[in-house]
């Protein structure tokens, strides 16, 4: 029996049928490719392996630095306390030739660690109890650790990523591979705050050194810190810069110049491609989320930067734009950690914005490292 061909009707009928649905299923399917895109994923494991085939798991006794209020202590003793082993030391520094001090740890093995280079925040020294997690999980999975002292309190010229201070941390890395031996590929450096302001400054200066950097709720630009600053007459960080960079730097050329040396927005940009991690609290008051975001700016892909009007609306609603999308990307974040609010990634940089406020978190931060080599 033949069968009738079906009318021009039904074939036009069918074929508005069949495109609409393409047309449905394409607008309701993600662009992979596109940095505005996040994919939801489970809370990342509590263990995993790092680039070397070794396992590593997070630390449970440690989550974020604002559940830990006497780390904001100083002192030797509970360092010693915490990690016996622990040396407290003096490097001389190539720059000036100073004796400054730092802490400093080397698993007894012969065989080649890794380097955690760990800086102290705008207001403390090297004897900071807030870094002594890292100190533990470099003598957990033997890494080598160095906590400089760098000039220590970000309140004269000699601090404050000063080229004395920045100097310091390369010479602290120095000094560890001459007393330890060190992986030369598998160099890491974080901080927190105005330790992360140091540490994107020497990740620009230096790039060579390091596979990774992290830099949790990071300064970016000093000029605009300090603006922001006096309109909060509760803090003195305006007068800790003034004092740093010599002088009000919306008044003084020379402040205004030294203060833009200093910051990483001027010097950030010689770090493109390295592995740097950049997590910020969205509803951080200390240090806005734009900090952290021109950060990611500068060392992304010019279509994958996030807008002005965006970074705007982060910073004066803590909250996402509509237009930007939420996340539930929890590498590396486990069931403890802060919620993710939104991640993203471009050239070799990632972003992280976490339900918080100016702290760091421990773990998301060194598994990450863990898995960065030159």
């Amino acid at each position: 029996m033949s069968i009738k061909p079906v009318s021009n009707l039904y074939k036009h009928l069918y074929l508005c049928y069949f495109l609409s649905f393409i047309c449905l299923a394409g607008c309701n399917s993600e662009d992979k490719s596109g940095a505005e895109n996040n994919v939801p994923q489970n809370n990342a494991p509590d263990e995993q392996i790092d680039i070397s085939g070794q396992q590593v798991a997070r630390l449970q006794e440690y989550t974020t630095s604002a559940d830990y209020s006497s780390f904001s202590g100083e002192g030797l003793e509970k360092w010693q306390e915490e990690v016996p082993e622990i040396r407290d030391i003096t490097i001389r520094s190539s720059a000036d030739g100073a004796e400054e001090p730092a802490l400093f740890y080397a698993p007894d093995s012969s065989g080649k660690m890794p380097l955690l280079v760990a800086l102290h925040s705008w207001s403390s020294s090297y004897l900071q109890h807030t870094n002594i997690p890292y100190a533990k999980w470099a003598r957990q999975y033997n890494w080598v650790f160095v906590c400089p002292n760098y000039r220590g309190k970000y309140d004269r010229p000699e601090a404050t990523a000063s080229d004395l201070a920045i100097q310091d941390v390369v010479d602290a890395v120095n000094y560890a591979k001459e007393n330890a031996n060190v992986d030369t590929t598998r160099i890491y450096l974080l901080g927190s705050s105005g330790g992360a302001m140091t540490a994107l400054n020497v990740a620009g200066r230096h790039p060579d050194i390091w596979a990774g950097v992290v830099a949790w709720v990071p300064i970016f630009d000093l000029t605009d810190w300090y603006q922001y600053n006096l309109k909060l007459p509760n803090r003195t960080y305006d007068e800790d810069i003034v004092a740093a960079c010599g002088g009000d730097p919306l008044e003084n050329s020379d402040a205004a110049r030294e203060c833009s040396r200093r910051s990483p927005s001027s010097n950030l940009q010689n770090a493109r491609g390295i592995p740097v991690f950049i997590a910020h609290g969205i509803n951080d008051q200390l240090a806005l989320p734009s900090h952290a975001i021109q950060t990611f700016n500068v060392l992304a892909h010019p279509q994958d930067r996030i807008s002005a009007e965006n970074i705007a609306h982060i910073d004066t609603q803590h909250e996402l734009p509509p237009g930007l999308g939420s996340s539930d990307d929890r590498n590396y974040f486990g069931e403890a950690d802060p919620a993710v609010v939104y991640s993203r990634e471009s050239n070799n940089a990632r972003l992280v914005l976490f339900d918080g406020e100016h702290n760091m978190v421990y773990n998301p931060g060194l598994l990450w490292l863990s898995e960065q080599r030159r």
